[in-house]
């Protein structure tokens, strides 16, 4: 049931992106693990839009009212026996009007969906915020490294609630290896004050993946699914308590032995609350000055 969920959720994520502007191929990427699964219904969704983007010509909208019309006019003067017949077309051109309604009621939605979140920018830090951010690696092929060091710019929260909104902040450590924070070890990237409530939804924006592999020294270029990471977890901020979030990223190696590819990508099942702030706060600080 819970990887049910997983993948509904993961379902969702995908089709908002898409609607959007992302490419299908950003989400597939993303989550090699479901690809297989989410290809079709993704493709589905966009045919689903390609059809419904049909906007009829005035020309038409006018031979559907006139022939709408011409219908209730035989309706009157004909027979019973031929009245019974025309409600057939009475009933099309009702399910044209239907037909047409439907496509105003996805336009509009369509639109709802790019609509502009607004965004609360967190000026600084504070060492006596309610909310730690963290970051860690799930073991995948992250023992092929010597070193894997991901900058990111900022991170964003989604706020739900009466209405959405997106709380930003620039983290005091921009820069972390992922060699070093395998297993339960992590690294505290920022510490701060943001508004209470729910959040559903975390983005990192990274600008640079530099890796060097262990086997050769050589630096390789790791992928991303695009410019920023993001997974759908939710969790709450209250008063008087610390919220410490712990953000899993995992680098997978794809292809072939000689010719694969590398893809950084976040690990939802893997991230979350629930971890220990100070003692969290104290390890990042013991691996950034080793």
């Amino acid at each position: 049931m819970t990887m049910a969920k997983d993948f509904d959720r993961i379902l969702d994520e995908c089709i908002d992106r898409m609607n959007r502007g992302e490419r299908m191929e950003a989400c597939l990427a993303e989550y090699p693990e479901h690809a297989r699964q989410l290809e079709p219904l993704l493709r589905a969704v966009t045919q689903t839009k390609a059809v419904y983007s049909f906007s009829p010509t005035a020309e038409a909208k006018r031979a559907a009212r006139q022939r709408f019309y011409a219908a209730l006019d035989r309706q009157r003067q004909s027979s019973l026996w031929q009245k019974v017949f025309s409600r057939r077309l009475a009933w099309a051109t009702l399910a044209s009007v239907l037909v047409v309604l439907l496509v105003g009621y996805f336009a509009l939605r369509a639109t709802v969906f790019v609509e502009q979140i607004p965004t609360i920018t967190i000026p600084n830090p504070s060492a006596e915020g309610n909310f730690v951010f963290l970051v860690s690696d799930d073991v995948n092929a992250i023992t092929d490294f010597s070193s894997l060091k991901v900058s990111i710019d900022k991170v964003a929260l989604l706020h739900s609630g009466d209405s959405e909104s997106w709380v930003e902040f620039v983290p005091e450590a921009k820069e972390f290896d992922l060699t070093l924070l395998t297993g339960d070890r992590t690294q505290e990237l920022w510490r701060g004050n943001v508004p209470e409530g729910e959040y559903t939804k975390v983005v990192i924006y990274v600008s640079q993946v530099h890796g060097i592999l262990k086997a050769t020294g050589e630096t390789v270029d790791v992928k991303l699914p695009s410019d920023k990471l993001q997974i759908s977890k939710s969790f709450q901020v209250s008063t008087g308590n610390v919220t410490s979030f712990t953000y899993d990223l995992t680098v997978i190696k794809t292809g072939n032995a000689q010719n694969g590819k590398y893809i950084l990508k976040p690990q939802a099942g893997e991230s979350g609350t629930g971890q220990q702030a100070d003692s969290n706060r104290d390890k990042g600080k013991e691996k950034q000055n080793k």
